[in-house]
């Protein structure tokens, strides 16, 4: 089943809200590919958006934390770093499966990993934001 937005996953931020529905369109298409093994070209390029968008979004996310004065940026940058690490190590596990048995069987272990990936970060450190995002409008950059 896909993973779908909520509106209790806004953190009150247009651009931060917008990164994030798109990271979960990315989590999707690569769920989409794992349900296909023989997709695995398409696996990879999947896994290699949703990294570059990561990227992009947790820049994103840190210059307007920058500009709130969000006093804990520095923790929620270290977050960032190890989330890249671990994509990053999911990526590798993926492209040394060797056939589409081995996508097959790890498929649900990735899975859980990218939503958990996401949610857990959205919940437990972007909801945190919200507070200092109140003070300023919704479309701030």
């Amino acid at each position: 089943m896909a993973l779908l937005w909520q509106k209790e996953m806004s953190v009150g931020n247009d651009i931060i809200d917008l990164d994030h529905k798109y990271l979960i369109l990315f989590i999707n298409t690569i769920e989409l590919c794992l349900g296909s093994p023989e997709q695995k070209e398409q696996l990879f390029e999947a896994f290699a958006q949703l990294y570059d968008y990561a990227e992009k979004h947790f820049s994103r996310e840190e210059s307007i934390q920058r500009k709130i004065d969000y006093p804990e940026r520095l923790n929620h940058k270290h977050h960032h770093t190890q989330l890249l690490k671990e994509l990053r190590d999911v990526e590798l596990k993926v492209s040394k499966a060797s056939n589409d048995e081995e996508i097959t069987t790890i498929a649900p272990e990735l899975t859980k990993f990218l939503r958990s990936w996401l949610i857990d970060h959205v919940f437990n450190e972007d909801m945190l934001l919200k507070p200092y995002l109140k003070k300023h409008p919704r479309a701030f950059f």
